[in-house]
């Protein structure tokens, strides 16, 4: 990974083989982000995707296993219990043009990640909604 310090927060470059999530975690602890919202592009394979599914009130999986174009990656920094939480999305291209997308877990970088990390000086939270059983924004 490297990383350069631009005007609102990080340009962060991952590099081949870096897990994304797992990575970017880490970047967070080090510089102490408190909160933000990150976008990016790039290539990833190994790819964990998710659905939540209200009814059952859990997230169905489905694993990718090629490479894809990462046509789009956003999502918020915050915390859950005191650890680095990144709630990301992601759309992905694959040799076909065709697009698969969604909540993104895990994945690792084939080619190259860019991201810019935009960092909020206030600690964003999340905390249990006992309804939908997910981490949710606790704002206010």
């Amino acid at each position: 990974m490297q990383y350069q310090p631009v005007e609102g927060g990080f340009l962060v470059r991952l590099q081949r083989y870096e897990k994304v999530t797992e990575t970017l975690v880490n970047f967070l602890k080090e510089k102490g982000i408190q909160g933000g919202i990150i976008s990016g592009i790039g290539a990833v394979e190994k790819v964990t995707l998710g659905y939540f599914d209200r009814n059952k009130k859990q997230y169905l999986r489905r694993e990718f296993n090629e490479i894809y174009e990462v046509v789009s990656y956003q999502g918020n920094i915050s915390y859950v219990n005191d650890e680095p939480f990144i709630h990301a999305h992601i759309i992905l291209g694959d040799r076909e043009f065709r697009t698969h997308a969604g909540h993104f877990f895990e994945g690792t970088v084939a080619v190259t990640m860019e991201i810019f990390v935009k960092v909020f000086t206030e600690k964003i939270k999340r905390e249990a909604d006992d309804d939908l059983q997910l981490n949710l924004l606790k704002l206010g």
